[in-house]
């Protein structure tokens, strides 16, 4: 089959025209879907971060709770043998810090203290196993937020004694810190996990203190981390147990007539999950070294998967985090197909104007050809004029050339237009990107504002509050309306203190403590007044003293506030003498009750105070190589001064 000249140029043009179009875009697609992918590997990574910090933020006031606990028992604060003492200690380290179940302390002579979160007769309950008493059993009281009595009781037939369980005999045997399998709660029927510390006099190990925290609340975040539309989380533990998954029902086995347990892996009803992980599970200890990005395959999907260690509390759990490609790359799927479409049809539009301009530009040739033919066969002399069509013929050249030229400028419009499109689908892309991103951190910085709200809400409600913890809950919520530097900002905050002794700034520290208590001296009307020039660097616990300094201004802020002062002022000046830094705390309150002996453990003015606050405040400063004491000698109202070693 023979095709004319007009027919292979318009059909060869149009041709051309759209293979041109489909590298293109098969490029553009290429780069695209490699840019996208390598975009949704990042986010799972960024998402298997955010799931760490976020749950070792969750899980740190557990093990700091216990390290507390640890050094008070250890320097003497409070007699771990005195069990009123005990208590009132491990009750006031339980209200600091709601996301803790319970608290308690055994010793190598059998006796037991428990302080937990309880539904009964008061909202916290208190167990007592003491070994040296004639009676067997456990005695029982239920306390109300004020730690008065509601109710008390005896159990004879409770035989508890604390030497005997694992997380004892694991501490006693190690003499670290460790971490306990995640199991179910008996009372609560939540998932959790128990940190457990030696307490150690003279190296002799004298005790463990252990502190419960519920873990349920980890998969409620994991519920809410805004990865992808199908992407999903989850945390395994060394054994293959899921300890959080965004579906509870999952992880807790509650077939009738069994004990309440985590299920494995392989049992939950994620088959994506058990299709990206159950291998995991097969081994009896499951260890990730360090992240770790894969790519699997279910029912002919493909999916990209990371594995992160969770170890930065020392816990042996694996971050999990799974997502379809198709999440990522459908839309520039899609967009390729629809632009192969337009391409087609311009195509076929360009084959029709090709042809007709084809036609138009043989025209002439065929004339001229004509003539040519009658001119071989003799039938015209090759003197005779040319026909008009010769001229004709010379502008049809032009015009093909003209014509050639602008279907070349259309080429350029074409591959503009290519180009425009390939850039809008990048556009919009990156539109997506950003509004996703920007969706991403709205919900955490929504989260973090309103749960540092209620937090401090919270705890400014305890009788005793923990300065440290208020301090850090007010700057948390200044960064998080801020909305600035949100990670490295979370990450300083919950960096633990390893309590060493290094120079730091004065100055640095006056003014830090300044913008956290300013807020709250506004709103009960005082004024602050921090006059300190500059001063040399002394050496200590920065955070210990950080916590006597807010700990005794905000003293000053209750004590104006509870009176109603007419004159309602706070100054904090600092002078050098000789070798040390002395730091004044001045107030216009009511000054000291002549009944109050300062500094004395479990005595205070205060109408809620537990009389731990200056206390524990002297020892830390007297720790630190300093002293604080109280000018008995100011007429109006109190002056304390805390002094420093340079």
């Amino acid at each position: 089959m023979k095709f004319s000249l007009s027919f292979i140029l318009a059909v060869s043009l149009a041709g051309l025209q759209f293979l041109v179009i489909g590298i293109v875009l098969s490029t553009s697609y290429l780069s695209s879907e490699k840019a996208m992918l390598h975009h949704a590997r990042d986010l799972l990574e960024k998402a298997g971060a955010n799931a760490s910090e976020h749950t070792s933020g969750f899980l740190k006031p557990a093990s700091e709770s216990a390290e507390l606990a640890k050094r008070v028992f250890e320097s003497g604060i409070i007699d771990k043998d005195d069990f009123e003492q005990l208590e009132a200690f491990l009750f006031q380290v339980l209200q600091n810090q709601s996301q803790i179940s319970g608290i308690y302390y055994g010793d190598e002579a059998g006796n037991f203290t428990y302080v937990m979160r309880d539904d009964g007769a008061g909202p916290f309950r208190s167990k007592f196993i003491r070994a040296q008493d004639d009676l067997p059993g456990a005695d029982f009281s239920w306390r109300k937020a004020d730690y008065s009595i509601v109710e008390t009781a005896t159990d004879p037939a409770d035989t508890f004694d604390p030497r005997g369980r694992p997380w004892y005999k694991t501490v006693k045997e190690q003499r670290s810190t460790i971490w306990t399998d995640p199991y179910i709660f008996f009372s609560s029927r939540q998932p959790g996990t128990t940190v457990a510390v030696p307490v150690e006099v003279d190296g002799v190990l004298s005790g463990v203190v252990g502190v419960d925290i519920e873990i349920s609340e980890i998969s409620s975040f994991l519920s809410q981390l805004d990865l992808s539309e199908n992407a999903s989380a989850l945390i395994l533990d060394e054994g293959g147990k899921v300890v959080a998954h965004p579906n509870m029902a999952e992880i807790i086995d509650t077939e009738t007539g069994a004990p309440l347990r985590l299920r494995e892996i392989g049992e939950i009803g994620d088959p994506i999950s058990q299709a990206a992980f159950a291998r995991l599970g097969a081994a009896e200890v499951l260890q990730i070294g360090e992240e770790t990005q894969s790519e699997f395959e279910y029912e002919k999907d493909k999916y990209v998967s990371l594995l992160k260690p969770l170890s930065s509390i020392g816990l042996p759990w694996t971050i999990a985090v799974f997502a379809p490609e198709t999440d990522f790359t459908q839309v520039i799927k899609d967009n390729r197909t629809r632009n192969l479409w337009i391409a087609a049809i311009i195509s076929c539009i360009a084959a029709l104007v090709g042809f007709a301009l084809a036609e138009l530009i043989l025209r002439p040739v065929r004339v001229f050809a004509v003539r040519t033919a009658l001119v071989s066969q003799g039938e015209v002399p090759d003197t005779e004029a040319l026909p008009a069509t010769y001229r004709e013929l010379e502008k049809a050249n032009e015009t093909l050339i003209d014509q050639i030229a602008q279907r070349r400028q259309a080429d350029a419009r074409i591959i503009d237009l290519n180009r425009d499109l390939s850039h809008f689908s990048r556009v919009n892309l990156m539109g997506q990107m950003a509004t996703g991103l920007a969706h991403e951190l709205s919900q955490p910085l929504t989260a973090i504002s309103q749960n540092v709200d209620a937090a401090i809400s919270t705890a400014r409600q305890d009788e005793n509050p923990n300065e440290d913890l208020l301090n850090i809950l007010n700057e948390l919520d200044d960064q998080a309306h801020r909305g600035g530097d949100i990670l490295s900002a979370l990450r300083g905050f919950i960096r633990k203190d390893q309590g060493q002794m290094a120079p730091f700034d004065v100055n640095e520290l006056v003014k830090q403590t300044e913008s956290l208590l300013l807020h709250e001296a506004f709103v009960q009307g005082v004024t602050l007044r921090f006059e300190v020039d500059q001063m040399p660097q002394v050496v200590g616990n920065r955070i210990q003293i950080a916590q006597v300094l807010t700990n005794l201004v905000r003293n000053a802020l209750e004590a104006i506030s509870s009176a109603d002062s007419p004159k309602k002022e706070i100054s904090v000046t600092a002078e050098r003498m000789q070798n040390q830094i002395e730091i004044w705390v001045k107030d216009t309150g009511p000054g000291i009750a002549p009944d109050v002996t300062l500094f004395k453990q479990f005595e205070t003015s205060k109408k809620d105070g537990m009389g731990l606050g200056l206390s524990i405040s002297r020892t830390l400063a007297e720790a630190n190589g300093g002293r604080l004491w109280c000018d008995t000698s100011s007429t109006h109202g109190a002056s304390f001064c805390l002094s420093l070693p340079i």
